[in-house]
C-alpha cells in the first residue's frame, strides 16, 4: 500500500468534508488526502467520522466492511497490532471509497425526522405505552412506522443506546450477526444510523447496481473540491448565503415563494440533495429508492412540485454558487 499524501492546508472541518463527499463519490486519492490530513489535525475525529460513513453511506451495501471499520475503531492499540494507524486508516477509507453504497438509512432517518406524514404518525404512537409501542415493533409490515416506534423506545427508555438497540433488534428478529455489528456501531457513533441499517436488512433485501447519480460541474478552490464546501463547512454555509442574496435564478425563486427565516438552510439542503449527498456506485432495491425519492422531495418543508421546481434550479445554479465559493475562500485567504 502506498504512504499516506501529503495534506493540503485545510481545517478539521473542510478535512472531514473532504473525507466524506470523496468517499460517496469514490474518489480514492482525494480520500486519502482527507485522511492523512485528519490523521495530522484529529484522529479521533477521523475514526468517528469513518464509523459513522461506514453506516450512513456504505451501510446495506457492504456490510463485511461495516463490520471492519467497527472493529478498527475499537482503538490505537487494536490498531497497532493490524499494522499501525496510518495503515489501517488509509486501507479502511480507501475500501470505503471503492465499495457499493446505500444510503437507505439517512434517507429513512430524514423521513422519521423531516416528512409531513411523520409528525401525524407521531401524534398517534406518542400516545402508546413502551409495550404497545413494541408491539408495533414486532408486528408492523410498515418501515416507516416500525422505524418511527424503534426511535421512540430507543429514545424513552432508561437503557443506553447500544442495549437498546440490541433489545429492539432482537424482538424484530434480525440475525444475530447484524445486531452485534448494530451495538457496536451504535456505541460508536451514537446515532441512530445503525438500528435503522439493521431494521432495513429486514425489508430492502432485493438490491441491484443503480446508475451513478448525475454529477454536476466541480472546480478546484484552493486546492479543495468545490463540493467540499457545503453547508456543514463554514465557508460553504457563507457562500451558499452570498447566493441567496445574488440574481441567480433559484435565488430569485426562494425569495420569491418562501418566507425569509429558513431560505439558508433550504438552499443548503437543495445543495446536499444535487450535489454532496449524490453516490458513485450506488446498490439499492426498491425499497430504497422509494426512501431516496421520499427524502428528496417530500422533507425539505415545501410541497414535491416547489421541491422539484427548486432542485432543477439549484442544479442549473451549481456555477455560480461555485463562483461565491471562490470568492469566499480567496477573501478568507486574503484577510
Amino acid at each position: 500500500m502506498s504512504g499516506p499524501t501529503t495534506p493540503i492546508p485545510m481545517s478539521r472541518w473542510q478535512a472531514a468534508s473532504l473525507l466524506q463527499k470523496a468517499i460517496r463519490r469514490g474518489d480514492v486519492a482525494r480520500t486519502k488526502i482527507a485522511v492523512s490530513s485528519l490523521l495530522t489535525s484529529d484522529p479521533p475525529r477521523l475514526w468517528r467520522r469513518l464509523a459513522v460513513i461506514a453506516f450512513e453511506d456504505v451501510g446495506l451495501a457492504n456490510l463485511s466492511l461495516v463490520g471492519q471499520v467497527m472493529v478498527a475503531a475499537r482503538g490505537k492499540t487494536f490498531r497497532r497490532s493490524l499494522g499501525g494507524e496510518t495503515r489501517v486508516a488509509l486501507g479502511l477509507a480507501a475500501d470505503l471509497a471503492s465499495s457499493p453504497k446505500n444510503r437507505a438509512a439517512d434517507d429513512l432517518f430524514c423521513i422519521l425526522t423531516e416528512h409531513p406524514s411523520t409528525h401525524r404518525l407521531a401524534k398517534k404512537l406518542n400516545r402508546m405505552s413502551e409495550r404497545q409501542m413494541l408491539n408495533v415493533v414486532t408486528g408492523c409490515p410498515d418501515l416507516i412506522t416500525q422505524s418511527y416506534a424503534v426511535q421512540q423506545i430507543a429514545i424513552d427508555c432508561n437503557q443506553p443506546l447500544p442495549a437498546a438497540a440490541t433489545r429492539l433488534l432482537d424482538a424484530s428478529g434480525v440475525c444475530p450477526s447484524v445486531v452485534w455489528l448494530t451495538k457496536g456501531g451504535s456505541a460508536r457513533t451514537q446515532t441512530m444510523l445503525p438500528l435503522l441499517v439493521g431494521l432495513l436488512t429486514q425489508h430492502n433485501q432485493r438490491r441491484q447496481p443503480n446508475p451513478d447519480d448525475k454529477f454536476p460541474e466541480e472546480v478546484e478552490i484552493a486546492g479543495l473540491p468545490s463540493w467540499a464546501l457545503d453547508m456543514f463547512v463554514r465557508q460553504g454555509k457563507a457562500a451558499i448565503r452570498r447566493l441567496m442574496a445574488g440574481d441567480s435564478d433559484v435565488a430569485r425563486y426562494v425569495r420569491d415563494a418562501f418566507p425569509y427565516a429558513g431560505r439558508t438552510r433550504l438552499l443548503g439542503e437543495a445543495v446536499f440533495r444535487v450535489e454532496s449527498g449524490l453516490l458513485r456506485n450506488r446498490l439499492d432495491g426498491p425499497m430504497g429508492q422509494s426512501l431516496r425519492s421520499q427524502m428528496e422531495r417530500e422533507c425539505l418543508g415545501i410541497d414535491a412540485g416547489q421541491a422539484d421546481t427548486l432542485l432543477k434550479l439549484m442544479r442549473d445554479a451549481i456555477p455560480e454558487l461555485n463562483a461565491c465559493r471562490i470568492a469566499i475562500m480567496e477573501g478568507q485567504r486574503h484577510d
